[in-house]
């Protein structure tokens, strides 16, 4: 699979992107600043996981080999959306000639407890990892890399990753917030038998190579934490940042007008609209590649007939979603990926609908339970969720709505397959979309939940996977290939392609979200 334009296209040199320390003094005196989320998760680790709490905590901290490239202008403009990736704690990531592998050279960073990052502690988390979180071991996989036999040390500063087939999203899988790298020194005195993963101990303690010292960290509730200055790496000037779960999004509006507050996200999308005129406050408004979706349990009852999957698309007016519950803010999706428009099933067609629906046998509708959270994808499901009802009752289905308060709860039960519909954000975790159309939709995939499986799909991803980013016009027919598969079994609905939004202090450099939609603490003030 592994081509010689690929091995290319994968060599990462990242000597120098982020060596040295420095402090950017264009923030002034704001030293401290106070973020406001709509939740954060019960632990510091990827286990258990919080979805997009847990997406705040482990991007905020940033304790990944790799980061997404952001652009040179800082500042509060929008980075590039990009699959290009530079080191975190990764001085240079190279394949190697053969394709058997990846080899990083690491940083000369410190951890809280004055250890340095070493090839063992790449080791020890990657293995724990993929133990306290299967996920994790699933996406590695999927990413080329050998999880029976995962790394190799070379020397004290120096690892190979092995793979047992590289594909086009081999190395910028190595900012994924699952593969979070540990100070194992001090993680390994807290193993026990009952937590071979020490992760009851890790998931309120810090023992990582972010740079930050723990202040205090109450789950679920707020984290702060202080900037270690005998970490090594570069930062900004904030030298604190406390996070605070505010579930009322009309709170975290007054908190950020006020001045309490200096960067905010997950509001309603009219809050947004009205921050815009707000004295002092900047709307970070960027492009994304998230969609809102609808996920389908297709295993049992009316769903499992894909014409009634199809019917529900057709019935859904995702222009009038775009206007009414997101004031207008994205796009209504044209298909079920990015980048692909014109789906048959995604034309607002009512009368379309009820006529597939008699065709499947339900011409009198069925009662439908759609599963939600306001802290995925956001507050807006709770409009958004109310509007689709309504659609789909003009069809004859009845809906149930269920909202479910623990982003945990919530994002456990998705994994699990409990629910009958449910809506929901696929954040861009890995951009690629030899990834991202991986995740939910490929024949056992860690996060298929829906029961669907289509092996043409499955045949048409690999061929994607192996196709070098630089081949762009191959890769996008592969695209639509894969688009015209999923579109007709309709397991999941692309709702609205959403902004990567957020509101921030004006003026307040590193303030902007990155490509997985996050802030990087270490970029705050810089």
């Amino acid at each position: 699979m592994l081509s010689g334009g690929l091995t290319a296209a994968l060599t990462v040199s990242l000597v120098g992107c982020a060596a040295g320390s420095s402090a950017s003094s264009s923030a002034g005196s704001l030293d401290n600043v106070v973020v406001a989320v709509g939740a954060l998760p019960d632990s510091l680790t990827p286990a258990p996981w919080g979805g997009s709490a847990s997406h705040v905590v482990l991007s905020g901290l940033g304790s990944q080999l790799l980061e997404y490239k952001t652009d040179a202008s800082g500042g509060q403009s929008c980075p590039a959306t990009s699959v290009g990736v530079s080191g975190r704690l990764a001085e240079s990531v190279e394949p190697t000639a053969d394709g058997t592998g990846v080899v990083v050279a690491l940083r000369s960073l410190t951890s809280q407890f004055g250890n340095t990052l070493s090839a063992e502690d790449v080791r020890w988390s990657l293995e724990i990892g993929m133990k306290r979180q299967p996920v994790m071991a699933g996406t590695l996989k999927s990413s080329g890399f050998n999880v029976d036999d995962l790394v190799k040390v070379i020397d004290p500063r120096t690892v190979q990753l092995n793979t047992t087939g590289m594909n086009s999203f081999t190395v910028e899988s190595l900012q994924n917030n699952l593969f979070y790298i540990h100070d194992s020194t001090e993680a390994k005195k807290h193993v026990t038998a009952d937590d071979p993963t020490a992760n009851n101990w890790l998931s309120k303690n810090l023992a990582d190579y972010s740079g930050w010292d723990l202040e205090e960290f109450s789950p679920g509730t707020s984290l702060t934490v202080t900037a270690d200055p005998d970490w090594g790496g570069e930062r900004g000037a904030v030298r604190r940042v406390v996070v605070k779960a505010v579930p009322n999004t009309a709170t975290r509006s007054q908190l950020v007008e006020s001045g309490e507050v200096q960067v905010g996200n997950g509001f309603d999308y009219d809050q947004y609209k009205s921050l815009e005129g707000a004295p002092g406050v900047a709307v970070i408004n960027c492009p994304s590649q998230t969609r809102d979706t609808m996920m389908f349990n297709t295993k049992t009852g009316p769903l499992a007939e894909e014409k009634v999957r199809q019917a529900i698309s057709m019935a859904i007016d995702r222009e009038a979603l775009v206007k009414g519950a997101y004031a207008g803010y994205g796009e209504a999706a044209g298909s079920i990926f990015p980048m692909v428009e014109g789906s048959a099933s995604y034309k607002f067609d009512t009368e379309g609908a009820k006529k597939l629906l008699a065709e499947a046998g339900y011409a009198n509708g069925f009662p439908l339970t759609l599963t939600y959270s306001t802290t995925r994808p956001g507050p807006v499901a709770a409009k958004s969720s109310v509007l689709i009802q309504s659609m789909l009752k003009e069809i004859g289905i009845d809906v149930e709505l269920k909202n479910v308060a623990s982003t945990t709860d919530f994002s456990t039960a998705l994994l699990d397959g409990r629910y009958q519909a449910a809506l929901y954000a696929e954040p861009i975790v890995i951009a690629d979309p030899a990834f991202y159309s991986y995740a939910f939709y490929v024949t056992g995939a860690p996060s298929n939940s829906t029961g669907w499986s289509d092996s043409e799909f499955d045949k048409t991803r690999i061929e994607l996977a192996a196709t070098p980013l630089d081949e762009a016009e191959k890769r996008t027919d592969l695209l639509n290939k894969m688009t015209s598969r999923v579109d007709a079994g309709a397991p999941i609905l692309s709702l609205v392609e959403t902004r990567g939004m957020l509101v921030a202090k004006e003026g307040l450099p590193g303030a902007a979200p990155l490509t997985n939609g996050q802030i990087y603490f270490n970029a705050l003030g810089r």
